[in-house]
């Protein structure tokens, strides 16, 4: 059995939880200032305690032997999830990275993880926490692993057989073509379900069309310029597609705005709108929704 500690306590943090500790010693770590507590998953067989140990961020001292980590926050808390594991990690230990959007990851790695082999997973496992301390297995969608770097690349077989729990792994040496459709995936959807405060199955609607292509369009010309290979008819193809698979959701980006947190704007429309200005294009509706969202006030 392999050590892996998981940080976040959101939604796929807990599922990554629940369906690794089956086989594997499984630590959460989160901000919950409360000692020993205790989650659950509830899914089509019922409700089940979760078999992990939880710690406090602040409280990381006492990990050792750590074989995975898998970074499961916010886009934005990446680099202070890593800043304070990194101390406790040793060279061999694989590192996996799982959040929305895209951010620029190379000071991050070159400051904190040197040569650490690091991953990106990404998935369309559907869950939502029910409270603080529940989460509601709501469907299976495949969960993707890919390689960082070359250390990565070199050992992926030993940790796709470990992640093996995790419903319809697999690994893909082209993760970040896979990544970006992701990313277009995401911008169709949170940032008008976050503005209009709808469901996702409601931007299926006609008045929507119309930001839905511009933003894709922006977003797919800056990835071709990129040399990332999307196409905007595909793009479109799969971002209703989980509009009308995930209708009665409310995108994550929805939640934190009605909850007063921040979003992941930046690592959406933010990030097509820094690298478009990189290489000296001009993004209108990303920027537009950008600047909107960073000042998005919750309607309740």
């Amino acid at each position: 059995m392999s050590n892996v500690v998981i940080v976040g306590d959101g939604a796929i943090g807990l599922l990554y939880s629940y369906f690794l500790s089956t086989s594997n010693h499984v630590t959460l770590i989160t901000r919950s200032k409360k000692s020993g507590k205790q989650y659950y998953y509830q899914g089509s067989s019922g409700k089940h305690l979760i078999n992990i140990k939880t710690l406090n961020n602040q409280h990381l001292a006492c990990l050792a032997n750590i074989d995975i980590v898998i970074i499961a926050v916010k886009a934005y808390q990446v680099e202070i999830a890593l800043s304070q594991l990194s101390p406790y990690l040793n060279d061999s230990c694989k590192v996996v990275l799982s959040h929305n959007g895209m951010t620029d990851l190379a000071p991050i790695m070159n400051n904190i993880l040197n040569n650490q082999p690091i991953y990106f997973l990404t998935t369309r496992l559907a869950g939502f926490k029910a409270n603080s301390t529940t989460v509601i297995h709501t469907g299976n969608g495949e969960s993707i692993l890919g390689a960082y770097n070359s250390p990565a690349d070199k050992q992926y077989c030993e940790l796709v057989s470990t992640l093996c729990a995790i419903p319809d792994l697999s690994y893909s040496k082209q993760i970040d073509t896979i990544r970006w459709q992701k990313l277009l995936i995401n911008i169709a959807i949170n940032p008008l379900s976050g503005f209009y405060n709808v469901k996702n199955g409601e931007l299926n609607s006609p008045k929507y069309n119309s930001d839905i292509f511009n933003l894709l369009n922006e977003a797919c010309f800056v990835a071709n310029k990129l040399g990332i290979a999307v196409t905007l008819p595909d793009s479109l193809e799969s971002a209703y597609k989980v509009m009308s698979a995930t209708a009665n959701n409310f995108s994550s980006m929805h939640q934190d705005i009605m909850h007063n947190r921040p979003t992941e704007i930046d690592a959406m429309c933010g990030y097509i709108c820094q690298q478009a200005e990189l290489i000296g294009i001009k993004t209108p509706y990303n920027q537009y929704y950008l600047d909107v969202i960073r000042h998005k006030k919750s309607a309740n």
